[in-house]
C-alpha cells in the first residue's frame, strides 16, 4: 500500500500570563500537532468524509486542550507508567501468576487493569503489539471466574459487562488440557500481529506465568502541562 497522506494541524494556544514584573513579559505560545493518516487507496467520497471527521476531531481536541490550559490542569503519571485519558498503565517485563501479578500491582498502589470502555481496549490492544516478544507473550488483565465458573468478575469485585467483552474466537473455553483439573479461570490479552477487531481476550490457567498490566488513576496537576 502506498504511503498515506499526512495532514498536520497547528493548534496554537496563547498561554500568556502577566508575571507580575515591570516589563509585563509573557510566555510564548505553545504549538501542538495532530497527525492524521488518510490512505490514498480510499475513494474521493471516503477521503472527503474522513476529512470532515478529522476536522471535527481536531476542533474538539483544540477546545478540550484550550479549556485544560486555561485552568492549568493536566494529568500525569509516575516515571515508567504510560498515560491514556485519566489513567496510568504499567506494562510488566516480568512473568508471574495471576494472583502474584495482582499482588505486585497492589504494591504499586494499583490493580490489574479493568477494561470498561472501548477506548481503553483500543489503547491496550495497540500498545501490546509492540510489547509482546512472541505470539504467546500475552498479559494478564484483572478478570477471573475463579470464584464461580462462568461468573466473570474484575479484581474490584464488579461483574463483567456482557455487552462490552473482547473474547477471541472460541473463548472462553475453560480448556483443562494443561493440568487436567483446574481449567482456565483467569484472563490474558494480546495479539502480536494485532487484533483489528480488538478481540484478544483468552482464558488461561491462573497459575500460568504471564506478564501483566497494572492500572492506577493519573495524578491531577497544575501548570507546566505538556500535551502530545
Amino acid at each position: 500500500m502506498p504511503e498515506a497522506d499526512v495532514v498536520y494541524s497547528d493548534l496554537n494556544f496563547d498561554n500568556s500570563q502577566r508575571n507580575g514584573g515591570r516589563d509585563g513579559a509573557s510566555s510564548a505560545p505553545e504549538s501542538h500537532y495532530a497527525s492524521v493518516k488518510v490512505a490514498k487507496t480510499q475513494s474521493k467520497s471516503q477521503r472527503a468524509y474522513q476529512n470532515v471527521q478529522t476536522r471535527k476531531k481536531l476542533k474538539n481536541l483544540k477546545a478540550e486542550l484550550k479549556a485544560l490550559k486555561a485552568n492549568g490542569i493536566c494529568w500525569k503519571c509516575d516515571f515508567g507508567w504510560e498515560l491514556d485519558g485519566e489513567s496510568c498503565y504499567k506494562f510488566s517485563t516480568r512473568y508471574s501468576t495471576w494472583e502474584e501479578s495482582k499482588s505486585l500491582c497492589g504494591y504499586l498502589n494499583s490493580d490489574l487493569v479493568k477494561i470498561d470502555s472501548l477506548d481503553k481496549q483500543t489503547f491496550l490492544e495497540r500498545r501490546l503489539r509492540d510489547k509482546m516478544a512472541f505470539p504467546e507473550d500475552k498479559f494478564w488483565i484483572g478478570l477471573t471466574d475463579s470464584k464461580s465458573e462462568g461468573q466473570w468478575l474484575w479484581g474490584d469485585g464488579s461483574p463483567l459487562n456482557a455487552s462490552l467483552t473482547f473474547w477471541g474466537r472460541g473463548e472462553p473455553d475453560n480448556w483443562s488440557g494443561e493440568d487436567g483439573k483446574v481449567g482456565e479461570d483467569c484472563v490474558r490479552m494480546g495479539e502480536k500481529d494485532g487484533a483489528h477487531d480488538l478481540r484478544c481476550w483468552f482464558d488461561k490457567a491462573c497459575d500460568a506465568k504471564q506478564k501483566y498490566i497494572c492500572e492506577t488513576a493519573a495524578q491531577r496537576g497544575r501548570q507546566s502541562c505538556t500535551y502530545f
